[in-house]
């Protein structure tokens, strides 16, 4: 549920920041006051995208905040994004900035536009007054029966998505083997080009570090005997020599050892150091008599490293890259070589999940069309609420190919009138009737669908007269289940409302700006009802009708409190 949404500079809105409770808050007001200014700030909160024109002229940058309830289902987002989880309320804050560039946060952490909307995912479900032109899109029609189904992330929706990933491997597989038989002997072909060229120079493993030291070596040979020979003969070769001077060291100070014994430890010490001298020294002399002067064997190393280094250029990679496409060459050849085979092997292995696929496209081909008869009634029920009793409303299914959505095409038949062929609704329906069959199907995804909150934009557009009270009352109805936010100009509708929030547009100092008031349960909302039936003159007569249908809403509210209750009690038995 949002708890509060505050705007600043957004759009022709200064600063406003609106609460909202549970049950039904409509907003009302004339015609261009800024009212689904709201909804497109709280569209941003769940993810929407965001212009930089809807900065207020002459500020640098908009603000949009919001405070939602935290559900078990956010909190799990929370931490399944390594979010901060703050508690009773999660905190969304986005800002637009001049040159387009804004920022997320969520709980204060900056998050990407990406991870916000998944994070608030089937959140919020917000319904333009054009919303009933989706519904006319047969692409919808499938994924509306499995939301109201519960079948989105149903345990037979995630066995038919694992058959279709591993038949979708499969597939790819099969593919990777295919190709007609020119392009298969030309591929082999080239893999084997490429793999001689590389056994030509048969590189092994870190060889080109090993024969870059040799190298280094070998070219500074003669350098190196000098200054390898006067480390040596400073060691232990000259007269005087370190190692000779050593030995009298430990001579003398084995002598004073025998007048002072504390004189041990240093003693020792003395006796170690000449002892890696000496092995240092040893050291010197093998170097030294292992050293080569080689100028041929330079220049095969010269060689060698240039036919490695040119293999690697080549292939764009170090040598251990190289390496590795040779053995993935290899193996490529190999399973083109014997790709016969190989495709026997992994066309019995599709034809198994095929099988299997099949089986769970069945499964849950079975669970939609049980979902399809419960919607068909709830919808059915909801046309006859909306004084369209002689209508009827099917969900048709056709058997489709395998897909990821599994092996169902689902279209929403309709027919207005009695005695009239069942249609595809894209066909037949009107404006006005489109919007009543989208108002039904919405109050019959209202128990099954996971959003909190419900938004209204004007989705009772093309209604009016005695209907209008009735999609006022199953608006109502829809807040016994979640919270709904209704931007309407129906009289009728607004007098279903828990809260009742009007939006003006005035102008102070020159600018335009837009206000929220949140009208009291009196006067003041008997006035808005009565200015939205009479219009600028707010005449007696609109003032009585006004309270007539706040009295009518009020009877309205025991009876759909009652269903709400029979309605938990049947989903707490079953």
């Amino acid at each position: 549920m949002l708890h509060t949404l505050r705007l600043k500079n957004f759009a022709v809105v200064e600063e406003a920041e609106v609460g909202f409770g549970a049950g039904l808050t409509v907003l009302t007001g004339e015609t261009g006051a800024g009212k689904s200014i709201l909804i497109d700030a709280l569209g941003l909160l769940v993810g929407g995208r965001a212009e930089s024109d809807v900065i207020r002229a002459g500020a640098d940058e908009a603000v949009v905040e919001g405070l939602f309830e935290r559900t078990s289902a956010l909190g799990a987002r929370l931490a399944e994004a390594g979010l901060p989880d703050d508690g009773d309320e999660v905190s969304i804050r986005r800002s637009i900035g001049r040159q387009g560039r804004g920022r997320a946060y969520v709980n204060g952490a900056l998050v990407t536009v990406g991870v916000l909307q998944r994070l608030m995912k089937s959140q919020v479900d917000i319904a333009g007054q054009h919303e009933h032109m989706a519904l006319l899109d047969d692409g919808q029609h499938l994924s509306l029966v499995d939301r109201f189904g519960e079948l989105v992330d149903s345990e037979v929706q995630r066995a038919w998505s694992a058959s279709w990933d591993a038949l979708r491997e499969v597939n790819a597989k099969l593919e990777a083997l295919g190709g007609d038989e020119g392009q298969v002997a030309a591929r082999i072909d080239f893999l084997k080009f490429q793999m001689e060229e590389i056994e030509r120079v048969s590189p092994k493993p870190g060889e080109d570090v090993a024969l870059d030291q040799e190298r280094r070596r070998l070219a500074s040979s003669v350098k190196l005997r000098a200054l390898v020979g006067s480390a040596e003969e400073l060691a232990a070769t000259r007269e005087g020599a370190a190692l000779e001077l050593l030995g009298r060291s430990v001579g003398i100070a084995r002598d004073a050892e025998k007048l002072d014994p504390t004189l041990t430890p240093a003693r020792e010490a003395l006796v170690r150091a000449q002892s890696e001298l000496d092995e240092a020294a040893r050291a010197l002399s093998r170097y030294l008599s292992s050293l080569e002067s080689d100028p041929s064997r330079l220049e095969e190393v010269d060689e060698r490293l240039d036919a490695i280094r040119r293999l690697c250029r080549k292939h764009a990679a170090p040598l251990e890259g190289v390496l590795a496409k040779r053995a993935a060459l290899a193996e490529e050849l190999d399973t083109l070589v014997h790709r016969s085979e190989r495709r026997a092997e992994v066309e019995a292995e599709r034809a198994k999940l095929v099988t299997a696929a099949e089986t769970a496209a069945a499964r849950l081909t079975v669970e939609r069309r049980k979902a399809a008869q419960r919607l068909t009634k709830s919808v059915m029920e909801g046309l006859s609420r909306l004084a369209m009793a002689s209508a009827r409303f099917e969900v048709a299914f056709e058997a489709a190919t395998l897909s990821s959505s599994g092996a169902d095409a689902v279209h929403f038949l309709f027919s207005a009138n009695a005695g009239e062929t069942l249609r595809p609704l894209a066909k037949v329906a009107s404006g006005g009737e489109a919007s009543r069959v989208m108002l039904a199907m919405k109050a019959a995804l209202a128990d099954s669908d996971s959003a909190v909150c419900s938004v209204f934009d004007e989705a009772d557009a093309g209604i009016g007269g005695a209907v209008a009270d009735v999609v006022g009352r199953l608006i109502k109805d829809i807040s016994g289940h979640r919270q709904v936010l209704c931007i309407t100009h129906l009289p009728q509708v607004a007098a279903h409302a828990d809260a009742h929030l009007r939006i003006e547009k005035g102008e102070v100092k020159g600018r335009t700006r837009s206000v929220v008031q949140a009208l009291d349960a009196g006067d003041q909302r008997t006035r808005e009802l009565a200015r939205m039936l009479s219009g600028v003159e707010i005449t007696r007569e609109a003032l009585g009708a006004a309270e007539a249908l706040i009295r009518s809403a009020l009877r309205h509210v025991k009876p759909q409190r009652a269903r709400s209750r029979k309605r938990g009690e049947q989903r707490r038995s079953a």
